[in-house]
């Protein structure tokens, strides 16, 4: 497999689960950055699968974690590969 094809497979695999792509859309259209209640709230989630699925986009360097007390709120990666997640998020949402 190439590379790009590679990088294809796994941003249709991380954009496959519905919501991850439910989070995704609400990092992408918020004005500040979320966190996990907030998040949870937006979707419609526990926010026990919230933060799993947080975790998930953020092991694979999508969204970026960061703690404020005991509340972790969440963004957007700059990573290149997360520029591209998020422009098929804003793609998928036209």
């Amino acid at each position: 497999m190439t590379k790009t094809l590679e990088e294809q497979t796994k941003i249709m695999k991380i954009l496959a689960n519905k919501n991850r792509l439910h989070l995704l859309n609400c990092i992408l259209n918020a004005k500040n950055n979320l966190c996990v209640n907030q998040l949870a709230s937006h979707v419609g989630i526990s926010q026990s699968l919230a933060s799993h699925q947080l975790a998930y986009l953020s092991s694979h360097n999508i969204v970026e974690g960061y703690r404020t007390g005991q509340i972790i709120c969440y963004k957007s990666s700059e990573t290149v590969f997360a520029k591209k997640v998020f422009e098929v998020v804003r793609f998928l949402a036209k």
